[in-house]
């Protein structure tokens, strides 16, 4: 077995407490340290999860020499400069989802990691599960024929506080940033960079975005319709739609582990026999955080500063357009007329 690459976690909120279970399945991962802006926290976090050592500054983590990779498992605010403070003391990053507030932030993340020679990468749950492989490889056959359309939601209902994370202004809240992310990372993924851009959203009582309706059109007629809430349950599926075809992505879209293929035929096309619809299922280890820290040492130990299952172009791609799905609102929220606008970075 591999030498165990020294993890260190940046927060001691719950996604960090689920990432240090995660962490203890990987054989070839050790937890080393955990960083919080209080020390009776990160004691508290050392103790409980067994943890060496424990910092009561970023900073101090961030400088800890035998610390390699970091896990960002702070607010989202904070995102920008807690990942520049751990690549400017040449640490890798995984950096919790969204990777940033914007784009604008995104790419002083990417142009540092890049400047440091260090890896980095955004912490996008639903890239690493083993079940996105099983869909990549249907796709790659032509199983669904020509890929056309893509619906895909995730939205919880969060009991309102305005206090809350997800519905205060200063703390990054909003239905797009918090649970968006997956369905728009997830048409990227499948189409690209989109061509147009259609959205409206309901804002709430702090400002934020509760609910969010969205369009995307993408070169060659594709088409992703998106959706998702922090005051209610949504499908929280995927379903991509071809010309032979649908795969379908059972809920949770943040973590699937089934996905179902259903074979179709065009209307008064060949009479040919059908086969049935035909379910996997692929069983994550754990709660799911494992695949994407295991994806981050496989990358360190072959040398690779990017992953190819989420490179940070792609990243960079997705605040984008998640950017210009704000802008597309916002002109909806003035005009009173459906929110348009062109693609991410398009003149």
């Amino acid at each position: 077995m591999p030498r165990a690459i020294q993890w260190g976690i940046l927060g001691t909120g719950n996604i960090a407490r689920q990432f240090a279970d995660a962490l203890r399945m990987l054989p070839d991962a050790g937890l080393l340290a955990v960083g919080s802006r209080s020390r009776d926290s990160a004691d508290t976090f050392a103790r409980t999860h067994g943890v060496p050592r424990a910092y009561g500054s970023y900073e101090a983590l961030a400088k800890d020499p035998e610390v390699e990779v970091v896990y960002i498992a702070t607010p989202h605010p904070l995102h920008k400069d807690n990942s520049l403070l751990c690549l400017e003391h040449g640490k890798a990053v995984l950096c919790e989802k969204p990777f940033t507030l914007d784009a604008q932030e995104g790419a002083l993340i990417a142009a540092k990691a890049r400047e440091k020679g260090l890896f980095c990468m955004e912490a996008m749950w639903n890239r690493f599960v083993p079940i996105m492989r099983e869909l990549d490889a249907l796709l790659a056959t032509g199983a669904i024929g020509e890929v056309r359309m893509l619906n895909a939601s995730l939205g919880l209902p969060f009991a309102f506080n305005p206090h809350h994370r997800v519905f205060a202004p200063a703390l990054g809240g909003g239905a797009l940033l918090d649970l968006g992310v997956y369905p728009v990372s997830f048409a990227l993924r499948l189409f690209g960079r989109p061509t147009r851009i259609t959205s409206h959203a309901v804002l709430g009582q702090t400002g934020v975005d509760e609910q969010v309706s969205i369009l995307l059109d993408f070169p060659e007629g594709r088409q992703a319709t998106l959706s998702t809430s922090v005051r209610n349950r949504l499908q929280n599926d995927a379903a991509v739609f071809g010309t032979h075809g649908m795969l379908h992505l059972h809920e949770p879209l943040n973590c699937p582990e089934m996905l179902t293929h259903v074979p179709t035929r065009a209307i008064g096309g060949a009479d040919t026999p059908l086969q049935p619809p035909h379910t996997l299922t692929r069983k994550v280890l754990g709660n799911g955080y494992a695949h994407e820290a295991a994806e981050v040492m496989r990358c360190m130990r072959e040398g690779l500063l990017e992953s190819p299952l989420m490179p940070l172009q792609e990243t960079l791609l997705i605040m984008e357009t998640m950017d210009a799905i704000q802008a597309a609102w916002r002109l909806s929220a003035r005009t009173g007329l459906p929110g348009a606008g062109s693609a991410p970075g398009a003149d």
